[in-house]
């Protein structure tokens, strides 16, 4: 049986983020709707990751920041463990981001139509041309200082471990011929694992890996630029302490988008 504590916490946890995101998400919708760059919305997502960080004693460390040149565009791609990672990248990243999301998540209320409204990237996974599709769009937009983010292995891992990396980040780095930055996000599966309700006190690191130069490469080049991407992820893994699967898996041509 759960611990009263546990059932408290997991309450406290659900009714604050839920608040934050009514209160700032109506204003989010309607700044968005007079922002063409999409700046002044993730401003305000940016105060709610932190009242949702602070709220729960979260507490966030970042690590090469000044790898990242803030009038430079990327494409960020990380590991995924947690729904505390996008708050967490949200805080810690100061740079104007587009997080690559599954398509369903743009119809929760409040929170996707002020994310889609703000120029998030959805994508449709069942759909390998219309995600393309979308991806192609999205390149226009990555400019002056403003990224792409993808949580590359496309969903939370359910036990911490580092899974395969789909393409879609690499792929959209290659159309917008822009740099690729290796995000490992360590801890937050410890403080809100998958299915959990409750998060727990304690503190997430980010670490920002060495930008990789996509100029050299091809699209026919995207399996060896994926493979990369995730051995400098898993190394710092490793390094860090964090579970993870031994050796590096070749991410599997069907992983697609």
């Amino acid at each position: 049986m759960p611990r009263l504590v546990d059932i408290v916490m997991s309450a406290w946890t659900m009714v604050t983020t839920i608040a934050y995101t009514i209160v700032l998400g109506i204003p989010t919708i309607f700044v968005s709707m007079v922002s063409r760059t999409g700046r002044a919305p993730f401003k305000i997502g940016r105060l709610w990751g932190w009242l949702i960080m602070k709220t729960n004693r979260v507490k966030i460390q970042v690590v090469g920041m000044e790898k990242i040149v803030m009038q430079k565009s990327y494409v960020f791609i990380s590991n995924h463990a947690s729904n505390l990672d996008p708050p967490a990248i949200i805080v810690g990243l100061k740079q104007p981001l587009r997080f690559v999301a599954k398509k369903s998540l743009a119809k929760i209320p409040i929170f996707g139509w002020a994310a889609k409204l703000a120029h998030m990237i959805f994508i449709d996974r069942t759909d390998n041309a219309k995600a393309v599709e979308v991806i192609n769009k999205a390149v226009r937009d990555l400019r002056d200082g403003i990224s792409a983010f993808f949580f590359a292995e496309g969903t939370r891992s359910i036990d911490g471990m580092l899974k395969s990396f789909k393409k879609g980040g690499v792929v959209l780095a290659l159309k917008a011929k822009l740099p690729i930055i290796p995000i490992t996000i360590v801890g937050s599966h410890a403080l809100l694992p998958k299915k959990a309700m409750r998060i727990r006190p304690g503190e997430i690191k980010i670490i920002v890996g060495d930008p990789i130069d996509t100029t050299p490469y091809t699209e026919a080049d995207k399996d060896l630029l994926v493979n990369k991407v995730r051995e400098v992820i898993a190394d710092t893994l490793q390094r860090s302490g964090e579970l993870c699967r031994a050796g590096f898996r070749k991410v599997r041509d069907d992983t697609g988008l």
